[in-house]
């Protein structure tokens, strides 16, 4: 059904912002610097770059994702809905969403593991991966479209991202011996519990927004949006920077540094 094409499409179009500002940028930003150490041969090196880039995306993807799967009607309401996007294609664009955004994380590491690939010099190994997920995601989306519409599209692309995503790192690992993601190991813990948190704020400011003020105009439309997003985000920063996950301090580390050079 058109619908179903259609409502998957708005889905795709809100996951490339996130995807795009983060996961697409950063492989971008490390694959002269994974070249470089690839051509000089220092991979230890490489490993730990590439590890601290993975540390990076996997936290703000985390929320990022979080939040597109919580605040996904009131993100696609406040978007799309007007003119002959009516409510009834808000909640099927919201369904498509909420399946499609967990794969959010998996999607920008793809990016990135491809890119540490051609800075080794091999373009095939992720290409061959690519091709064998793609056809794996058609043949998923044929049998879930049938049962879950559009959610079983955005349930297909989610489902192919994590094997390829599985597969690039096997991939990759035995390429370079082994892969420095020890430290993610150890922030796995952390960074679900603060995810959690997160996803539980949102839920809660939303709700309490609407209960409250509705979404009768296009400021209480906006407000059901950034108001739990942000409360929602100012706690995950802060449980992240509590439990000490390496990539958080970091980050902030870099900014107070901007901010002290202005």
């Amino acid at each position: 059904d058109d619908y179903v094409v259609a409502s998957f499409q708005y889905a795709v179009r809100l996951m490339e912002l996130p995807q795009g500002l983060f996961g697409i940028s950063l492989a971008t930003y490390l694959l002269p610097a994974l070249s470089s150490l690839a051509t000089e041969k220092k991979f230890p090196e490489f490993r730990a770059e590439l590890g601290k880039g993975v540390n990076y995306l996997v936290l703000v993807n985390l929320l990022a994702s979080v939040l597109l799967i919580v605040l996904a009607e009131p993100i696609m309401r406040l978007l799309f809905e007007r003119g002959k996007f009516n409510a009834t294609s808000t909640q099927q664009a919201t369904l498509a969403l909420q399946c499609l955004a967990p794969g959010l994380v998996l999607f920008s590491l793809i990016n990135v593991l491809a890119r540490a690939f051609y800075a080794l010099g091999d373009t095939r190994t992720p290409m061959k991966i690519s091709v064998f997920c793609l056809a794996l995601n058609l043949g998923l989306a044929a049998v879930l479209v049938w049962r879950y519409k559009q959610g079983g599209l955005g349930l297909a692309n989610t489902a192919s991202a994590a094997v390829n995503f599985s597969l690039l790192t096997f991939a990759l690992k035995k390429k370079l011996k082994q892969l420095e993601w020890s430290t993610l190991r150890r922030a796995i813990g952390p960074l679900f519990l603060a995810t959690a948190l997160a996803a539980g704020m949102a839920w809660w400011g939303w709700r309490s927004w609407e209960g409250a003020l509705g979404h009768g105009n296009l400021a209480l439309k906006i407000g059901a949006v950034f108001v739990p997003a942000t409360a929602a985000a100012i706690l995950y920063w802060l449980v992240t920077l509590a439990l000490k996950v390496p990539a958080a301090k970091e980050m902030l580390a870099f900014v107070q540094r901007k901010s002290a050079v202005k």
